[in-house]
Order: structure tokens, then C-alpha cells, then sequence
């Protein structure tokens, strides 16, 4: 439900522009998201001896058939885990990832409500609820099931690569094990840098969201005050912004519209709602 916060604060006597606290999102929903992310690359470790069970790369002097036999057994058992992690994804990622997200925006809305209360000295707590997000909720989430399908597809794109090498090659059985180790490893640390990444950027939507729907077409830029930022991210600490044309009202440089806070991978920048009491309230 669309209010105006600016109006209730006029209401309860404030006079000045007020910021609200950031909503930063935790290091434990973090973690949390990457552990629902994790099977998209442990089901590939967990199963390296039995994609390996044929593997033969040494040529037969006879029975050529037979090292191609040995081909289709390994390439069975590579669809035959990657079947099996769209199982996995159907019956217990996909409705993960839903049970992550509805947590993290309830939790997102109880901060949101304490910023407001604290800020401005009303509660909100009955009048704010999950139905306006639900959209922004949807969204994130069908991006997410398509990233963790990807973590797994690029596991076994390298693992299929690291075999299919091994035979032309003639690799021994355990250089192609570590190969596959690698590779694993590899998927594991993408899930977890998309969990930490999609843990920002799904608060970040959120903040904008509960902006809109408060009526506050302001923002005031935080940067997130990491020790290796991008420039042109620092630059705008501070400064007060326009949800719209992403102009500043105080001099600071404009802000693309695809280049907000929490838009380019592992931003941690926030956007803070800001109060414009100063302006005249219709």
C-alpha cells in the first residue's frame, strides 16, 4: 500500500531532512544462500569416481570399439549426474531459494520499519506487508534458479572437457581426477561469489521498492567503503540523488540508470531513503 512518509514526518513535527539508516544485508544470509547454491557443485565432486569408472584412455590393439565403448560409458555417466542435479534443482533448490528469498524480504521489511521508526518516530510495523514486492521477489527468484543452473552446467562443460582431453591425450586416470577436482572447485567458489552478490542485490531492489512505495523520490548515495572501489562509485558518497533522471541535487556526478547501487557485480553501495523536508510537501 502506497503512503507518504515525507507527510507522515511533517505530521509527527519534523522539520529537517532526515536519512534513514541503510538496510545492510547480513554475512549469515550470505552464507545461507551459497549453502542452497552448494549441490549445483558438490554433486560433481561427489561423483568424480563414478564418472571415471570407464575411463580407459589407452589404446586397445584390437578391439578399437571397445576405447569407444569406454567413451559412451563416461558420457552416460556425465548426463546421468547432470540429470540427476535437475532433479535436485527441481525438488529442493528452486523451493530453497523461495523460502530464502521470503525470509530475507521480512526480514529486509522489519529493518525498513525500524529505520522509519527511528528515523522519523512512526511505526509502521501494520502497514507494511509483502504484497508490493512481490514482483521484484518473483523476479529475483527466476534469475536465481537460472544462475544456479548455469553453476552446474559450466561444471560439467569443464569436467566433459577435462575427459574428452584426457582420452586424446592418453591422461592418466588421476590427472584427469584432479582436472575434474579443479573444476569443482572452481564451481564452488562462482556459487558462493553469486550468493554474496545476490544477497546484496536483492536488498538493493528492495530498498528501491519500499522507497516508491513510501513517496520519497530521493536518495542519498553510501558507498560501501570497500578497500578496492570502483571510482566512479566513491565519487558519489554523500551526495543526494533523483530516483528517476539519477541527477544530484548537491553537485554530484549522474548516475546511469544501469549503474545504481547494488547493479554492477558485488556492489556493496547503498542507497539510503532521504527525506526531503525542506521541499514542500503537497
Amino acid at each position: 500500500m502506497a503512503y507518504s512518509l515525507p507527510r507522515m514526518a511533517r505530521q509527527a513535527g519534523k522539520r529537517r531532512d532526515i536519512t534513514l539508516r541503510p538496510i545492510i544485508p547480513t554475512q549469515a544470509a550470505e552464507t545461507d544462500l551459497a549453502a542452497i547454491y552448494a549441490p549445483a557443485w558438490q554433486i560433481w565432486a561427489d561423483n568424480i569416481d563414478r564418472i571415471l569408472a570407464g575411463y580407459d584412455p589407452q589404446p586397445l590393439p584390437t578391439a578399437d570399439t571397445l576405447t569407444i565403448d569406454t567413451v559412451d560409458q563416461v558420457q552416460a555417466a556425465i548426463s546421468s549426474v547432470a540429470q540427476e542435479f535437475l532433479t535436485i534443482l527441481t525438488a529442493r533448490i528452486a523451493p530453497g531459494l523461495r523460502q530464502w528469498a521470503v525470509r530475507s524480504e521480512r526480514v529486509h521489511r522489519s529493518k525498513w520499519s525500524a529505520a522509519i521508526k527511528a528515523g522519523v518516530g512512526v511505526d509502521l510495523d501494520l502497514i507494511l506487508s509483502a504484497q508490493p514486492v512481490e514482483e521484484t521477489l518473483g523476479t529475483w527468484l527466476a534469475r536465481n534458479v537460472a544462475l544456479v543452473q548455469n553453476v552446474s552446467d559450466q561444471a560439467q562443460g569443464r569436467i566433459a572437457d577435462a575427459v574428452f582431453r584426457g582420452y586424446e591425450q592418453r591422461t592418466p586416470v588421476r590427472e584427469v581426477a584432479k582436472e575434474i577436482r579443479e573444476a569443482t572447485g572452481m564451481g564452488r567458489t562462482r556459487a558462493i561469489g553469486i550468493a554474496s552478490d545476490q544477497n546484496s542485490k536483492l536488498s538493493s531492489q528492495l530498498d528501491r521498492e519500499r522507497r516508491a512505495e513510501a513517496s520519497l523520490p530521493k536518495y542519498k548515495y553510501r558507498h560501501s567503503g570497500k578497500a578496492h572501489p570502483r571510482s566512479w562509485h566513491k565519487a558519489r558518497d554523500g551526495f543526494i540523488y533523483d530516483n528517476i533522471t539519477g541527477k544530484s541535487d548537491n553537485g554530484g556526478p549522474t548516475i546511469p540508470a544501469d549503474d545504481r547501487a547494488g547493479m554492477a557485480p558485488w556492489c556493496g553501495c547503498r542507497e539510503q531513503a532521504y527525506i526531503a523536508l525542506l521541499d514542500e510537501v503537497d
